[in-house]
C-alpha cells in the first residue's frame, strides 16, 4: 500500500490543513484511509489503524476488510475476524469478491505468520517519526492518532519515490 505511486496523493485528500475543516463522509478518500491505516499499523498504532480501516471498509474497501480480518485474528477475536472476512467475501456489492483460491493462499500465508512470527521489519524510515509527531498532537484521552497533514504527505511522497 505504501509503495503505490499514488499513495501520497490519496493520503493528501484526507489530510488536515489550513483549507481543510472536519472531514465529511463525501470527502473521505477510501484509498487514503486504507494507506494511512496501513502506515499506522506498521508504525505501531493498531487502534488508530483499526479506526481508519473501519472507515475504509465501511466505504466498501475489500482490502480494508481483509486487514481488519487479520487484525482481529491477531487479537484472538475470531468472531470479529469472521465478520470482516464475511464482509470481504459477501457484503460489498459494488465489486466482485476475490477468487477463492487467492483467499485460500492468503489465509495459508497469514496462518504461517501467526504461528511462526515474522522477522520482517517494514521499511517505514522517516515516516515513523511523522506518525509519532501526529500521535503527540492527539488529545491525551484519545488513542487515535490525529489526521494526516501536509508534512506526513510530503514524507510519504519521498518514501514512494525512494528518497
Amino acid at each position: 500500500m505504501l509503495n503505490e505511486p499514488d499513495a501520497a496523493a490519496h493520503v493528501a485528500k484526507i489530510a488536515e490543513g489550513p483549507d481543510h475543516g472536519p472531514m465529511t463522509e463525501d470527502e473521505l478518500d477510501v484509498d487514503g484511509a486504507l494507506v494511512f491505516a496501513c502506515l499506522l499499523h506498521l508504525t505501531g498504532h493498531p487502534e488508530s489503524a483499526q479506526f481508519w480501516w473501519q472507515l475504509a471498509a465501511g466505504a466498501s474497501s475489500r482490502a480494508a476488510a481483509y486487514c481488519l480480518h487479520l487484525h482481529h485474528l491477531c487479537l484472538g477475536e475470531s468472531r470479529r475476524a469472521r465478520h470482516w472476512f464475511h464482509q470481504l467475501t459477501h457484503s460489498m456489492a459494488d465489486t466482485a469478491p476475490p477468487d477463492a483460491a487467492f483467499l485460500d493462499g492468503l489465509e495459508i500465508f497469514a496462518r504461517y505468520v501467526r504461528v511462526n512470527g515474522s522477522r520482517a521489519h517494514p521499511p517505514t524510515g522517516r515516516l515513523e517519526s511523522e506518525i509519532e509527531r501526529l500521535a503527540a498532537r492527539a488529545p491525551h484521552c484519545s488513542v487515535i492518532v490525529a489526521r494526516p497533514d501536509g508534512q506526513l504527505v510530503a514524507r510519504l511522497q519521498e518514501f514512494t519515490e525512494g528518497r
